[in-house]
């Protein structure tokens, strides 16, 4: 499995009122972690919509990651919406309940509201990611070789569940590494950078390369996805040497022994309309 989307779930992110940091968090991680992602998804707490984007993003993905919809209330559904898509009846799960009580208990609360025991429920057959940060539980669940993983939707949950508990249960599980480097340019447009690298662009396969354009400045991401580290890492390596080769004058690198007047004039235009 080295394929992922992620899924945030929640109309306030539809309403703009709350940004969905979430992904980009899980995205980083899964990225060190050699897993691509193929795509990021938000949805609102509307159960058939939730469930249409669960097959869609499972069309190409192989790991899915939801975030948002585990709480208490009523409109958190996104648990009972993985269960029923993975075939998975939920269960009663002691040690949820003793997170739950231990949880409510270190915030003062002797008592909580009945509607705080559908958190004790997770589906049959899953890896439990109790939470240290909240009460909501994530979990894992497999099924016909797909992985849906669900985590909480705060920011402070979610960030701590996929330190504890998803980045351990995931490590392994991709048979392949993945590294990048980034070089910086100035003094040159993105048209300009791409054209003087299309000999290493074009019939690329691995490793790729990619331009991005800032203010002022472009960004070159190299990246590999090898068996080894020590490979990916290699080939990136290779891959630098040979973009430098044929836009070193531009690079960050270099640039502290330049002066703009004495920066190279190129074949193609040097700043982008």
């Amino acid at each position: 499995m080295n394929q992922a989307a992620i899924i945030a779930v929640g109309t306030e992110l539809l309403f703009g009122t709350t940004i969905n940091t979430n992904a980009s968090h899980i995205s980083r991680c899964l990225h060190e972690l050699g897993i691509g992602v193929l795509a990021h998804y938000v949805v609102g707490d509307n159960p058939k919509r939730l469930r249409r984007m669960l097959e869609v993003a499972f069309e190409e993905a192989d790991i899915v990651i939801a975030t948002g919809g585990l709480g208490p209330t009523q409109d958190d559904l996104t648990k009972e919406i993985i269960a029923e898509f993975m075939g998975s009846p939920l269960e009663y799960d002691e040690l949820a309940k003793q997170y739950l009580e231990d949880r409510m208990a270190s915030l003062g609360r002797t008592s909580y509201t009945p509607n705080n025991l559908k958190q004790v429920y997770l589906p049959k057959d899953c890896t439990p990611f109790y939470n240290q940060a909240g009460t909501a539980p994530g979990f894992a669940l497999e099924s016909q070789g797909r992985l849906a993983i669900a985590l909480p939707g705060p920011p402070r949950e979610m960030e701590r569940m996929m330190i504890d508990s998803v980045i351990p249960y995931l490590t392994g599980r991709s048979s392949q590494t993945l590294y990048s480097q980034m070089l910086l340019f100035r003094h040159l447009g993105e048209s300009a950078l791409e054209t003087a690298l299309l000999p290493l662009i074009d019939g690329q396969s691995d490793p790729t390369i990619a331009t991005y354009a800032k203010q002022g400045e472009c960004m070159v991401r190299i990246t590999s996805l090898r068996e080894s580290a020590d490979e990916a890492k290699a080939a990136v390596q290779h891959m630098v040497l040979c973009a430098k080769e044929l836009v070193d004058a531009y690079c960050l690198d270099n640039l502290g022994q330049h002066y703009p007047e004495d920066i190279p004039v190129m074949d193609v235009p040097a700043w982008d309309e």
